[in-house]
């Protein structure tokens, strides 16, 4: 799952750190060191998750977080601060953090709270690549507002496919999500005849084989 994060911090090596590491798992981190450039943003943008210093130069932390809040009632906010005490994350969660991690905290963890948080978010009824729309309600797919006739099982896989956009994911993956508890080398040939089918479709560029054995959406 990618998913598009605001990175408030104003301390820069910290900052770099996490927007490094998390870019390497395909996610986009937008970062800014001054509140008055994130006012803006989450006015005029929306984002998955906002990630927020509570250590921000010439403003109240609180003050932010009800910002965002009016602006993004339903945007998970992850706190990111030195404060441990009790107090100061019961302070936190009032006004409408939705998780806290206490810093120095490793990167691999900031990861595992993104997701966690991700999970929690409602899931998209459209889901856009370029010109393609997929309507997971319908379950049909639309090139240029034009309806494209697929299959069940080219819909999901490119369903699959799109949910996981920019990330790669493996042949595994995609037979025991699509065909699960079905045998696995029987449907590992047809998964071929069906990629290929699905590219024709949509168009062939769109989905990138990597090493034979891992698909993404070529963006």
């Amino acid at each position: 799952m990618a998913l598009s994060l605001l990175l408030v911090e104003d301390t820069k090596t910290i900052a770099e750190s996490i927007k490094k590491y998390l870019e390497l798992d395909w996610h986009t981190v937008m970062w800014v060191d001054h509140w008055s450039y994130a006012n803006e943003l989450v006015k005029h943008q929306d984002f998955d998750i906002i990630l927020l210093d509570l250590m921000l130069p010439w403003v109240d932390w609180i003050t932010i977080a009800k910002t965002i809040r009016s602006v993004h009632p339903e945007t998970p906010i992850l706190i990111m601060t030195a404060k441990w005490e009790l107090e100061d994350k019961l302070e936190g969660f009032e006004v409408g953090a939705d998780d806290y991690l206490v810093k120095p905290f490793d990167l691999e963890e900031l990861e595992a709270r993104v997701l966690a948080l991700a999970n929690r978010l409602p899931q998209k009824e459209e889901l856009s690549f370029w010109d393609i729309v997929l309507d997971r309600n319908q379950k049909k797919v639309f090139k240029w507002g034009e309806e494209l006739k697929l299959s069940l099982k080219e819909f999901q896989i490119l369903e699959m496919l799109m949910l996981n956009q920019w990330v790669a994911v493996s042949r595994l993956d995609i037979i025991e999500e699509i065909w699960w508890g079905e045998a696995w080398f029987e449907e590992d040939w047809k998964l071929d005849v069906y990629l290929s089918t699905i590219r024709r479709k949509v168009w062939k560029d769109y989905i990138e084989t990597i090493k034979w054995f891992w698909y993404r959406m070529n963006k």
